[in-house]
């Protein structure tokens, strides 16, 4: 254990989509399908990657509207939810390693989930990749439960009240730019993690720019950083 570290930070925060489970495929192909479908065909699978990982689709549905000059349907949204849900079993891949990396993280700090995901998506892929052994459902925050999604600091304020712990004294682990600037804003510091990135070295660029002191590409150093 990094004696430090571990006298510095009291709670670790996880994000959920492409920090404790590999969902950006899933997420993204859905996006990409649904957003093509209504016309915006300039959108493949890769874009929705680069320009919209770990934003809230309430947030994506307004760039959009402003970009384009349309207006996303609120039916859209539910079929994302939707197709999102039916197809979680067939594409949501677990990430090597970040299991037994929150098991070993628990024995030391207190955990907790923060995630920009609809809440039932965010438990379901969760409870498919056996962390619901280790997060309660009092351990888990989505965006439902604050006035402003990610990048504001809502979330991170909330969950770190939550769990009865000061901002400054939390670790978010986070693989989005939008998560970085969230938990940098909430005066805690922020690891990036780019083990779901299509562009690992773009990526950890993109998280450095955020705001992240660290950015780790496999779940092997950023153990050896932690001291786990």
């Amino acid at each position: 254990m990094n004696s430090k570290l571990s006298d510095k930070y009291d709670l670790i925060i996880f994000d959920c989509d492409g920090t404790l489970v590999d969902s950006e495929y899933l997420n993204n192909k859905v996006s990409s399908d649904l957003l093509i479908e209504f016309g915006l065909k300039e959108y493949t699978p890769e874009r929705c990657v680069a320009e919209f990982a770990g934003t809230a689709w309430s947030n994506i549905k307004q760039t959009l509207e402003d970009r384009h000059d349309v207006e996303i349907p609120r039916s859209l949204i539910d079929n994302y939810m939707r197709l999102v849900d039916e197809k979680m079993e067939q594409f949501l891949q677990p990430i090597e390693g970040m299991l037994d990396f929150v098991v070993d993280s628990k024995k030391h700090y207190k955990i907790a989930v923060g995630s920009n995901g609809m809440r039932s998506n965010v438990v379901r892929s969760l409870e498919l990749q056996g962390f619901l052994d280790h997060f309660s459902d009092d351990m888990i925050f989505t965006k439902v439960q604050v006035r402003n999604p990610k990048p504001a600091p809502d979330l991170f304020f909330f969950a770190a009240a939550n769990m009865d712990v000061a901002p400054e004294r939390c670790l978010v682990i986070e693989d989005s730019p939008t998560g970085t600037k969230a938990g940098v804003s909430a005066g805690m510091d922020v690891l990036g993690f780019t083990a779901t990135a299509h562009d690992v070295n773009a990526q950890e660029k993109v998280l450095f720019d955020a705001g992240a002191s660290a950015v780790f590409a496999d779940i092997i150093h950023m153990r050896d950083y932690l001291g786990l």
